[in-house]
């Protein structure tokens, strides 16, 4: 049997409810009269907040806590323990909440990334730091003042900031090859303009212990940054990968050196018309636009490399490299 209404069913059905004809059921009635509460919901904000998890970061971090705790203890040639703390996702206005005033704020730029870091370094972090590198034998709880940091101190943070740099290529290089550069420092949150407030960030921090000291350091990454490379940070790379990877840029390197290449090197130029040149006979002299002392261009595969000065070498006519052509 068809239970499905026709279409000159449901016009009828439709028509005879609106005129009233059809009486509406009670139960639809008082579905329909009953006032329903409702929250609005933020999907741009559910969507942001919704971020997949990268375990390759989490394995950039580990190696980076064991490289930085060795490398801190050989600047103020103490032991420093360093313990990290799980990866967070969250919005950038809600971490500048929890920073302190005034802070070490430093923006380190990343070449191959596209992009920067931002590392923070705890004031007592910094003290201490300055209290061990001038010669203080014993660190103590640092005094800390509401104010900027002198010319000293600030030296001493670029020298915390370029260990930090460093260690975090060696950390990212299994997985991602970067180049980290020192661009500025800021001491009011506000003022770094480049995250908006509502973007989410990755953020690590590091408990660091010097002596009875305990400060941290944390590194903030904003998301849209590591989504650019979001390929190779859902897969932790394992041992054999490294290996193989190894392998094959060695038999790359190897397979280029074999690849052969056409050298010249242009000794001069004359531009002539076609009259000229159906003139030119044997024992004529043709100048050219160089002196016998001038540089010669050396070229490969018709590409400007090198510049040279003429010379002879063993008997033979040669070209001695003097510069390179960027």
């Amino acid at each position: 049997m068809e239970q499905i209404l026709s279409q000159e069913e449901i016009d009828a059905l439709m028509s005879g409810l609106s005129e009233g004809e059809i009486e509406f059921p009670k139960e639809v009635e008082a579905a329909v009269e009953q006032k329903i509460e409702v929250q609005a919901f933020d999907f741009i904000k559910y969507t942001k907040g919704k971020k997949e998890n990268l375990p390759a970061l989490q394995f950039i971090y580990d190696r980076f806590s064991k490289s930085l705790r060795s490398a801190l203890s050989l600047f103020i040639e103490k032991d420093v323990e360093l313990e990290q703390s799980p990866i967070q996702y969250i919005e950038y206005r809600d971490f500048i909440k929890t920073l302190p005033l005034p802070t070490n704020m430093n923006i380190i730029a990343t070449e191959n990334l596209k992009g920067f870091f931002i590392v923070i370094f705890d004031a007592k972090l910094i003290f201490s730091v300055l209290e061990t590198v001038f010669g203080s034998s014993n660190v103590s709880a640092p005094k800390i003042e509401g104010r900027e940091f002198t010319k000293i101190e600030i030296g001493v943070i670029k020298k915390m900031v370029g260990i930090v740099s460093v260690e975090m290529e060696k950390a990212w290089t299994p997985v991602y090859e970067i180049k980290c550069k020192y661009s500025r420092s800021e001491m009011n949150p506000n003022y770094i303009t480049m995250v908006s407030p509502e973007e989410i960030v990755s953020l690590c921090e590091f408990s660091v212990e010097i002596g009875d000291i305990t400060s941290w350091i944390k590194v903030c990454i904003p998301y849209g940054i590591l989504e650019t490379i979001k390929g190779y940070l859902i897969s932790t790379p394992s041992r054999e990968d490294m290996d193989m990877r190894e392998k094959w840029l060695n038999k790359l390197r190897k397979r280029t050196s074999d690849v052969p290449l056409e050298i010249k090197a242009i000794l001069g130029k004359r531009k002539m018309s076609l009259e000229e040149f159906l003139k030119v006979t044997e024992d004529n002299i043709i100048m050219v636009d160089r002196c016998v002392d001038d540089q010669v261009d050396v070229l490969i595969n018709d590409k400007i490399k090198f510049k040279g000065k003429l010379g002879i070498l063993k008997g033979t006519k040669a070209v001695m490299i003097e510069e390179a052509v960027n």
